[in-house]
């Protein structure tokens, strides 16, 4: 398995509904098209949960068998269709993509085929300190970090995503996407109070770069899944 993930912004002029709904109604189908695409669920920034403006409006994440079906996706006419189409609602000079391994830490995602999960989930892009090299940094986060992150109350499901360097012909834009989902917003803001959280906040001094990294709070739509439409 291969995942891709996209952070996206809307093109300038576009309001962020008339961004979702192109997204969904329109590019959805388009992007469906890729030969050899599992699964792909659409992520949309919910603004309401938002600390003021966010650097994306919304995050792509596609799976494949393996990097021989995404190369053969990445030649193929349905993805020049898809790039084209972005270019009616997306800000392309911000497109930000990674090709990632994907580590499933605890629990099951509870996507609902067609639509979003019940619960609520955050995706955040972390980033390595000064002096951390990139191999020490995705195996300490991985390792002894994420047992930390699995100790948060609320937390339902993680996953730890890093880039897969020999699959990238360009120098990935961060070091990781954390994707986690919580029984509730609510939930969610209790973990960030708790003593787990405490200890938590005292490895991240570590080895992440503190000044980035905002999570941002998603709507998480499944598209595709076992390779077929199912949105």
């Amino acid at each position: 398995m291969i995942k891709t993930i996209v952070f996206v912004k809307r093109r300038s002029g576009t309001s962020f509904y008339q961004f979702c709904r192109y997204w969904l109604e329109t590019h959805a189908a388009i992007t469906a098209e890729l030969p050899g695409l599992r699964s792909l669920q659409f992520n949309l920034v919910r603004p309401e949960y938002q600390r003021g403006q966010t650097d994306w409006d919304g995050v792509s994440c596609a799976i494949f068998e393996n990097e021989h079906a995404m190369g053969l996706a990445a030649r193929s006419e349905a993805f020049q269709e898809m790039l084209a189409d972005e270019e009616n609602f997306v800000d392309t000079s911000r497109r930000s993509p990674l090709i990632v391994d994907p580590l499933a830490r605890m629990g099951t995602m509870p996507t609902r085929p067609g639509g979003s999960a019940e619960t609520v989930k955050s995706m955040t892009p972390v980033w390595r300190q000064p002096g951390v090299t990139r191999e020490s940094f995705a195996h300490y986060w991985r390792e002894a970090h994420g047992k930390l992150l699995c100790n948060l109350p609320h937390l339902r499901a993680l996953v730890q995503n890093t880039p897969r360097l020999r699959s990238m012909r360009h120098t990935p834009w961060c070091d990781g996407v954390a994707e986690s989902w919580w029984d509730t917003y609510q939930g969610l803001q209790q973990a960030f109070q708790s003593p787990a959280y405490q200890s938590l906040e005292q490895d991240e001094r570590r080895f992440l770069d503190l000044t980035r990294g905002n999570p941002l709070i998603v709507r998480e739509v499944q598209i595709v899944s076992e390779g077929k439409l199912v949105f």
